[in-house]
């Protein structure tokens, strides 16, 4: 167990994130892979699309049923995402673009055993994992294979046990540059909040938040402090470096070697 990192405008984080003092997940088809935000058509053996869709199966609507099981599916599985599965999470500069507001937002680093004791705390119930996101162009269309002697709840625990990896912690190499550490929890359709309490160890600011005035940057400092590291983000020697802030003996906010705030 170690560090690992999320990504979000500094407006999520300071209006929901800080507040809330949770974390949400999301549903699967509700990401921006292609892979997992289009429509999926199974291939299946034995699935009763007459008894699970009744009055609406027929010849015609086959395919439909399909894409409405596949999204049935989708739907029990809660997506959240962190970065730093292979390599320090904190200086990515991609991520700090795609997802960081263009430089400007805020990368959030927790201590993920703390953030997995809150989850369970929680939600004893749920079955989750966290596990690095394999990246590949040669992943196989999985099938569905129902059996009968089960009833549509057990068949959808199981499809959704042995989907997991394939539908999940599988994507394209075209996203391998995310790096991503993914949370699953399984079986579940609706979205979760867990709470970052004592997992939240350090909030980094993005290289170009300081335009937004000192003024800002202070008052984010004050209500950051005593609560979690803070660090601003800069860029010099063609690559990122971290800067800690911490106050002096005087009360005034000054930058300080990142080390020196652990």
């Amino acid at each position: 167990m170690g560090l690992i990192y999320h990504y979000t405008r500094f407006e999520t984080f300071m209006a929901f994130i800080w507040p809330s003092g949770y974390l949400r997940t999301n549903f699967l088809r509700h990401m921006n892979d292609p892979r997992e935000l289009l429509s999926w058509s199974f291939g299946s053996i034995n699935l009763p699309y007459e008894k699970i869709f009744e009055g609406y199966y027929s010849d015609k609507t086959h395919i439909d049923c399909q894409q409405k099981y596949g999204n049935m599916i989708k739907d029990k599985f809660q997506i959240l995402s962190f970065s730093g599965a292979q390599n320090e999470g904190w200086n990515n500069e991609m991520m700090w673009a795609h997802y960081g507001g263009m430089h400007s937002g805020v990368c959030l680093e927790f201590e993920e055993d703390i953030l997995l004791d809150n989850l369970a705390t929680k939600y004893p119930e749920i079955e989750y994992h966290l596990e690095n996101v394999s990246y590949s162009n040669n992943n196989k269309s999985p099938w569905i294979n129902w059996q009968p002697n089960k009833s549509e709840e057990e068949n959808m625990s199981d499809i959704l046990g042995y989907l997991v990896k394939d539908m999940t912690l599988t994507k394209s190499i075209f996203w391998e540059k995310e790096d991503e550490r993914r949370l699953v929890c399984k079986n579940v359709d609706k979205q979760l909040f867990i709470p970052i309490q004592k997992a939240l160890r350090t909030v980094y600011l993005g290289v170009t938040f300081n335009k937004n005035g000192k003024e800002m940057v202070e008052s984010v400092f004050r209500s950051l402090t005593g609560r979690c590291n803070l660090s601003i983000m800069v860029y010099q020697h063609n690559r990122f470096e971290r800067w800690g802030m911490r106050l002096d003996s005087t009360g005034q906010i000054i930058t300080c070697d990142f080390d020196d705030l652990t």
